[in-house]
């Protein structure tokens, strides 16, 4: 079994890395051809498309319930369950489509900023990105099989094997001349045809077993419970911090969007490079809970976690602040110009205080084990509606910058009040989590900051070879952070 969590890790560290680098090598490229306008458009599109499938609210609740069945051998009650999923994940994706077209005709309300001829494109890009989510929310929700037995080489290999077909798909697609509709009916193809791998290997290999009984009250009210404050934390979510790219369009038009949207693609990356490891860990945090372990226990496995977290995120971090401004001139600043230095305030502005948030990271499975989602969701939905009515004001009177550094300020607004609902709710220590999780570090940040600035001063030049270079040398001395601190790991645990 944990060769198979070392493996998957692996995996999804490989497809996080194809992921994160194919549209950063790509994004000049389609800029070039789609100019800046309709890019933005195509980010729009392609940021809800892909917050839809980050948010696995189906394969979570899957993974969270079958864990529970599994932990205590009941495979009758995991058929009997899959059952259930099925048919209320499928009414939940017509509620979403009907939702939906009850929007699209306000859509050129909604972005007053947009030409004719972008609000043409964007309607049509909805459209498509609308009835896929809602075909897929019943189907993703039965790919949490494979997570509930720690199952991850297979679906870690379908999952690279699709980032490298959209990689070349995109060159392919953009150098036939089918811009943005070509590129999102294309992205949307390669996410069924993984589904459908997904599947197979689920109900064949594993052979998972699905039955339908009839409706479970019971079983049905418990199931729609965890996966109402789900829904709404997702939900949320996607109105915070992550999306304010949506609110710039709205007030400034296509073409602001996409400056703020190039700071918030690596802002999304860095979110998604914080949430790979512990997405892996939501079986064994059930079986911790099913078993009864105590809150400190818990807090011991975030610590755990979060240190390797921090030994990930942070010379990232500290990367995007010393060398960003050079990557984003030679990534965006051929179409951006000086604004690309705007672009990288806004991922700077995103990611610093978003670093505290993904090290505890699995704070988050902690509450989904323990269905303890109310408390959270009651936070979020009051920070994200703040963020909603700030950032409208903040963006068509002070513009990108000013939002960009409010958006910085929500984060750090919902990081506190979500330790707060750890330390009343769930009984965790967020003191002894940060002590644990941070210990030493007042020696290695400063130490890994003198580095990354060395290195930007005696490394000469401006263009990509100087970047790698720096890079370079800030990746040396945190391999090295990691080995030391590995070995002072290890002298403690002896």
């Amino acid at each position: 079994m944990m060769s198979e969590i070392r493996a998957g890790a692996v995996l999804n560290y490989v497809n996080l890395g194809l992921r994160i680098g194919v549209p950063l090598v790509l994004t000049p490229y389609v800029l070039e051809v789609l100019g800046p306008a309709e890019y933005g458009l195509y980010m729009l599109a392609s940021t809800l498309l892909v917050r839809l499938y980050l948010s696995d609210l189906g394969r979570t609740t899957s993974t969270k319930f079958l864990s529970e069945y599994r932990t205590r051998g009941d495979a009758a009650g995991e058929a009997h369950f899959l059952g259930m999923l099925a048919a209320l994940y499928s009414l939940a994706g017509a509620v979403l489509l009907a939702i939906g077209l009850g929007v699209y005709p306000f859509l050129g309300a909604i972005f007053p900023e947009f030409t004719v001829e972008e609000l043409g494109i964007y309607r049509v890009l909805y459209l498509m990105t609308l009835v896929n989510a809602a075909i897929m929310f019943p189907a993703r929700s039965l790919t949490g099989i494979a997570d509930s037995q720690q199952k991850y080489v297979v679906p870690g290999v379908i999952a690279v094997g699709v980032s490298v077909l959209n990689a070349v798909g995109t060159w392919l697609v953009l150098g036939w001349g089918w811009r943005s509709v070509g590129l999102v009916a294309f992205n949307i193809g390669t996410g069924v045809l993984a589904l459908v791998l997904n599947m197979v290997y689920c109900f064949v290999c594993l052979r998972a077993r699905l039955s339908w009984q009839g409706w479970d009250a019971g079983l049905c009210r418990g199931l729609f419970a965890f996966s109402w404050w789900m829904l709404l934390n997702q939900l949320i979510n996607m109105l915070n911090a992550g999306t304010g790219n949506y609110l710039v369009a709205m007030t400034l038009g296509a073409d602001a969007a996409t400056v703020y949207t190039c700071g918030l693609q690596i802002y999304a990356n860095y979110f998604l490079l914080g949430g790979c490891l512990a997405q892996l860990f939501l079986p064994r945090v059930v079986g911790l809970v099913v078993r009864g372990a105590s809150p400190a226990v818990q807090t011991e496995a975030m610590a755990r976690l979060g240190r390797v977290q921090l030994f990930i995120l942070l010379p990232v971090a500290l990367a995007l602040i010393f060398y960003g401004q050079q990557f984003f001139d030679l990534w965006v600043g051929h179409k951006l110009g000086e604004r690309a230095q705007l672009s990288w305030l806004i991922a700077v502005a995103l990611v610093v205080p978003q670093t505290f948030s993904l090290v505890q990271a699995l704070g988050w499975q902690i509450s989904q084990a323990r269905e303890a989602l109310r408390q959270r969701v009651a936070i979020t939905a009051f920070n994200s509606m703040l963020f909603i009515v700030v950032s409208y004001v903040v963006c068509r009177w002070w513009g990108i910058a000013a939002q960009a550094v409010w958006a910085a300020v929500s984060i750090t607004i919902q990081l506190l009040m979500l330790n707060l609902i750890h330390y009343r709710s769930l009984g965790l220590s967020p003191l002894r989590f940060y002590a644990r999780t941070f210990a030493g570090w007042y020696r290695w940040v400063p130490a890994l900051a003198l580095c990354a600035w060395a290195a930007q001063q005696f490394v000469p030049g401006a263009g990509w070879w100087s970047l790698l270079a720096r890079l370079a040398v800030l990746t040396l001395c945190s391999v090295y952070l990691v080995l030391r601190n590995t070995k002072a790991e290890f002298r403690r645990a002896k």
